[in-house]
């Protein structure tokens, strides 16, 4: 008796047969992106709009959520606004993908980093700290893209 194989597996596997994802391209500057949180574009700065300030900027709706509610203040009250709408997971934010290779604005210079996870209120990248340094990377939030296309918080 013959079977048919259930996967067609290639012969020898390893780095020749290896399939490299194509490399995404950044969004023009100024360009809204498809994404899964409403997109904003305002004074030369891509951001997602929260509620309150939604209602009085141009925007591209989020194809899974709205604007972010506006946060309490009461401690208590802030972390469980946190848990439940600002880290609810999202495929992207404005356009960026887990994986994503991106420059990250600091304070005085730009830096590469990685997109590790996204979610409602923003990205969370990854950059090298410096040799010698107690930590080998640190991760921080991205919510906004500048002028120049770096992104910071």
């Amino acid at each position: 008796m013959q079977t048919a194989p259930l996967f067609d597996l290639p012969a020898a596997t390893g780095p020749a047969n290896a399939v490299k994802p194509t490399p995404r391209v950044p969004l023009a500057l100024g360009e809204l992106p498809v994404s899964s949180v409403p997109a904003a574009y305002d004074r030369e700065h891509l951001y997602s709009p929260k509620a309150g300030t939604a209602e009085h900027v141009d925007r591209r709706p989020g194809d899974l959520y709205g604007p972010l509610p506006v946060s309490p203040h009461e401690p208590k009250a802030w972390r469980a606004w946190w848990d439940a709408y600002a880290t609810a997971e999202t495929p992207d934010y404005l356009g960026l993908e887990v994986g994503d290779d991106i420059t990250i604005q600091h304070a005085t210079t730009t830096g590469p980093g990685t997109v590790v996870s996204t979610c409602r209120f923003g990205a969370v990248v990854r950059f090298l700290l410096p040799p010698g340094s107690d930590e080998p990377h640190v991760d921080m939030f991205v919510t906004a893209r500048n002028q120049f296309g770096h992104w910071y918080r």
